[in-house]
């Protein structure tokens, strides 16, 4: 059936378009072609600055217009902006910068027109009457496919980036040849492109089932297009559940992103050898596996306050380990929960948000989480800029210094409950909490 068929794609589509080869060597890959740990930062923001303009009107266009061509959308933009990674040439900083600040605007128009419109044309592809039964079962299968994807993109991509590494690869296959830095910098862009041309080539294969829009003058369809968007900011405001759902989501997910964009600059901290990213990356897709079947369990048999709870609670055990650094593989093993932290974060938020939000609007609402997530986390990239060269002129040291990024991280386990606890001290003084009964869809709306 084309119901079945388009969620079996939508868990494609996020892992051809979320698992990619350069992710374990991200931030090293920026510094190794010439860029700071500030300029790291600023082009994150821009990421962020472009999904956030974005991010809204495409999911207000995806519920109007089709979630379809959105996706699709998405595919395109992706292609190009890795295309652009691959044009990248190696020790020229000025024209590097340029191509990275074009890369990471096409990178955010691409997730912004991905982020809700995916999500909705699989959701509401399946049965209405089966779609609380059937989604957690789905998230499950993408999750375990994630999982997957990434062990093979961890390994992979830490394998061609580390020249030694692949050198001696090769030779070991019987191949006399050495690989200059310059080309295995390059290698895990190239495979990322491949995936690119492979997830627009899902996008293709998606269907979508729902009556055209009515045609209309340019400026009606845009007044008709805010007004939708109004709309559903007006609603996730007057609901409860959605409107705190979204503020926990955003200061959850603001800093576990954070310290999963600069994990790579941790392993350096800990003594790890680029050629072990991989290793790392595989072990914690492989936890995942196991992890897929608890995330779908957990929100049967505890309320999304429980479940919130005990992930405060691994979160801030994982930024205490991470401030507290151990070297080598212990440390690894002790921000662990990190990494698990985001793959829970993001099934609770879609199961919960999606059993509360009604159909048309489901592109937008879903945009707006993702809007609010990528706002957080780019002003809170923008602050880790500003808080490494204020550390590193208080310790007299350059700001890509080791230990002005290991001081930086004592900072952060107490933002986290810091701002956990405002934004819980502001719900409750709106009297809006987390769904209290095992399942969100029982709460009332509003």
């Amino acid at each position: 059936m084309s119901e079945h068929l388009n969620a079996r794609l939508f868990v494609w589509f996020r892992i051809l378009f979320n698992c990619r080869f350069y992710y374990p060597v991200f931030t090293i890959l920026f510094l190794d072609l010439g860029l700071s740990i500030g300029e790291f930062a600023a082009l994150n923001v821009v990421w962020a600055l472009t999904s956030v303009v974005l991010e809204v009107p495409s999911g207000a266009l995806a519920d109007r217009f089709g979630r379809r061509p959105l996706v699709v959308a998405a595919g395109v933009l992706m292609v190009l902006e890795m295309g652009v990674l691959c044009a990248m040439p190696v020790g020229q900083h000025d024209v590097v910068l340029w191509l990275f600040v074009i890369n990471r605007v096409l990178s955010g128009a691409a997730e912004a027109c991905a982020s809700g419109a995916d999500e909705a044309l699989a959701y509401d592809s399946l049965p209405a009457g089966e779609r609380t039964t059937l989604w957690p079962q789905v998230m499950a299968k993408l999750s375990r496919g994630m999982a997957l994807g990434f062990v093979v993109s961890s390994i992979t991509g830490s394998v061609v980036y580390d020249h030694h590494t692949l050198t001696s690869v090769l030779h070991g296959i019987g191949l006399d040849i050495t690989v200059a830095k310059s080309v295995a910098m390059k290698l895990p862009l190239l495979l990322c492109l491949g995936t690119a041309l492979a997830c627009l080539l899902v996008t293709l294969r998606m269907t979508e089932q729902r009556s055209p829009a009515p045609a209309l003058a340019v400026m009606q369809s845009i007044r008709e297009t805010w007004a939708s968007i109004l709309k559903t900011g007006g609603w996730i405001w007057r609901t409860k559940a959605a409107f705190a759902l979204i503020v926990f989501g955003l200061v959850f997910d603001s800093v576990i992103r954070l310290f999963l964009t600069v994990a790579s600059n941790f392993y350096r901290l800990v003594g790890i050898e680029e050629g072990w990213y991989g290793v790392i990356g595989t072990g914690v897709s492989l936890l995942g596996l196991v992890m897929a079947s608890w995330m779908e369990k957990s929100t049967q048999v505890m309320s999304a306050r429980q479940n919130f709870t005990w992930l405060g609670v691994a979160v801030f055990g994982g930024l205490m380990a991470a401030a507290h650094p151990q070297q080598g593989w212990t440390g690894i093993v002790l921000v662990v929960p990190l990494f698990m932290s985001m793959r829970f974060l993001g099934f609770f938020l879609s199961h919960y948000l999606n059993e509360i939000v009604d159909s048309e609007q489901r592109a937008t609402a879903l945009s707006f989480r993702g809007l609010s997530m990528n706002l957080a986390y780019g002003l809170l990239t923008l602050l880790f800029g500003w808080q490494t060269g204020w550390v590193g002129g208080h310790l007299g040291l350059k700001a890509d210094d080791p230990r002005v990024f290991a001081t930086a991280l004592t900072y952060w386990p107490w933002w986290f409950v810091g701002t956990l606890l405002i934004a819980g001290l502001w719900l409750w003084l709106r009297r809006f909490s987390l769904p209290a009964n095992e399942r969100s869809g029982e709460v009332a709306r509003h």
